[in-house]
């Protein structure tokens, strides 16, 4: 339990915590367009983007760009697509095998007509692509691809859960929160404390973040005071 009392010494104010209680992060939002930006980071088989898009169904989403290696990518994608109720327009970007630099671009529509029983997310375009943690391509080009302009652009709300589990992840991986985070980004990073070494939030603290694990009463009951901790990050 030693990490648990390390962790909770850097306290966010409490107007940002009634925020992320309530996931009401649209008064966020890096006011580059209308609606939120929304990025997991280490996504694996895509099924935490699918509750997130099932949850987020009361707030202004626009734009969920779902990441991982490029070996996790078509598991990612079958998930989504078997979730089409939840977004509005999926795109799916692979390398090409063979090919250090070009892509392949699959797009797909949600087939539910608009008198469906099912609620669906208005207007939410969904992304999976490749992210390398604190990898980032140049962009040269007057006119950048998609998947350049993702990777270079900033998120209003960035997720994932199981991230830092080995000491050599954590510099990559606070380097891609570093790159993608807005002065007002809100994080959410699930931890498994058995295996994220408090050097991690030491890390985080001199790269210029604060952060909080959130409180058991604002999970479910059967997993409060287990040694899995939710925590939310934000530049200061």
């Amino acid at each position: 339990m030693r990490l648990k009392n390390e962790c909770v010494h850097q306290q966010l104010d409490d107007h940002q915590l009634t925020q992320l209680e309530g996931l009401s992060i649209d008064q966020y939002t890096s006011g580059e367009g209308c609606g939120i930006k929304a990025l997991e980071l280490g996504s694996g088989n895509g099924f935490l983007s699918v509750c997130f898009l099932a949850l987020a169904q009361t707030i202004p989403l626009k734009e969920l760009v779902v990441t991982d290696m490029a070996d996790h990518l078509t598991l990612m994608a079958e998930t989504l697509k078997r979730n089409s109720h939840a977004w509005d327009e999926l795109r799916v970007i692979k390398p090409i095998d063979g090919d250090d630099v070009a892509t392949s671009e699959s797009l797909y529509k949600d087939t539910l007509s608009s008198d469906d029983a099912t609620t669906q997310q208005s207007n939410v375009t969904v992304t999976v692509t490749e992210h390398q943690w604190g990898e980032f391509p140049t962009i040269t080009n007057p006119n950048p691809t998609i998947e350049q302009r993702l990777q270079n652009q900033k998120y209003d709300f960035i997720f994932g859960s199981d991230l830092a589990y080995r000491n050599y992840l954590h510099k990559p991986l606070i380097a891609s929160l570093i790159h993608f985070s807005h002065e007002h980004t809100v994080s959410l990073i699930g931890v498994t404390m058995n295996d994220t070494h408090p050097v991690f939030f030491d890390l985080l603290t001199k790269a210029g973040f604060r952060y909080e694990r959130l409180a058991d009463h604002l999970v479910e009951t059967e997993y409060r005071g287990r040694n899995f901790g939710l925590f939310a990050i934000q530049k200061r």
